[in-house]
């Protein structure tokens, strides 16, 4: 359980971090850096679809 909302948080975090990535080449450099935002939605997605909890 405790691991389940680890997991997921990091995954968030990890996202998180890739966007920013992509909004700092984007604003800098007026390019989107296409590795890092198809990074950042796959482990949204994952962050997203584990459950936090049991049913």
């Amino acid at each position: 359980m405790v691991v389940r909302i680890i997991v997921k948080i990091f995954f968030a975090l990890v996202a998180i971090l890739c966007f920013v990535v992509v909004g700092i080449m984007y604003t800098k450099l007026s390019f989107i850096d296409w590795p890092y935002l198809i990074g950042a939605l796959f482990f949204l997605g994952l962050a997203l679809v584990i459950p936090r909890r049991k049913k």
